[in-house]
């Protein structure tokens, strides 16, 4: 386990987690603890513990960290943000927010205060959620100015559409025989393949400025 998730369980929930101990990776977003498993650990002994002097004062500096942080919405914190949060921040429930999580590798977003990968995602859906400026999410993120959260919003945008877009979108994330199986309709068979059944691909250029006001091609194979 991180030490992040160690050190913010003994902060927010009073339960030491000794160093070395392993978690199963079906408990865990890009390495870290889910929500759901952050909550769901219990204390099963109770004993005394000594601990080194480094150990309580990075303790102790966590804890200023986390009372002087001028973070209004913090996604990074568990306790900050419920699901109606989530939904009427990014448009996403924490789950979800965590499932997007899992397709970004852990190098892809610097992991800093200002922009964990979770806070850089959440960024970006606010941004095209709500349609804010820069200025504003940086006051409500605690950001120091527009320009971080212009390169948050930027690094985010990227990564997204490197490891997360390329499996929902484009010609390369579906087969042949799954849009034959679940995305063509009964009428467009017996409409355009004489009750055949083949692949139909329908691509509208009804905006597309070529010497035609509008066309739709139907392509069959």
């Amino acid at each position: 386990m991180k030490k992040e998730d160690r050190d913010n369980m003994f902060v927010k929930r009073n339960i030491v987690i000794p160093k070395g101990s392993r978690c199963c990776g079906g408990h865990t977003v890009n390495g870290f603890l889910s929500h759901e498993a952050f909550f769901a650990i219990t204390a099963y002994e109770v004993r005394h513990e000594t601990f080194s002097f480094d150990y309580i004062i990075h303790t102790m500096q966590k804890l200023r960290t986390m009372v002087n942080s001028n973070k209004h919405i913090n996604f990074d914190d568990g306790f900050c943000l419920s699901d109606i949060d989530y939904k009427n921040l990014i448009g996403f429930t924490r789950a979800q927010h965590d499932h997007i999580l899992t397709y970004i590798p852990s190098n892809a977003l610097k992991n800093s205060i200002n922009r964990s990968p979770r806070t850089a995602i959440a960024c970006l859906l606010m941004k095209l959620k709500l349609g804010l400026s820069n200025s504003v999410l940086a006051s409500m993120l605690g950001i120091d100015n527009k320009r971080k959260m212009s390169d948050i919003i930027q690094s985010a945008r990227l990564a997204l559409s490197q490891y997360f877009v390329p499996h929902y979108i484009g010609l390369t994330h579906i087969s042949r025989q799954e849009v034959i199986q679940k995305h063509t309709s009964y009428i467009a068979t017996r409409l355009l393949t004489e009750n055949r059944n083949p692949c139909i691909l329908v691509l509208d250029g009804t905006y597309f400025y070529i010497q035609v006001t509008c066309f739709s091609i139907y392509f069959i194979f």
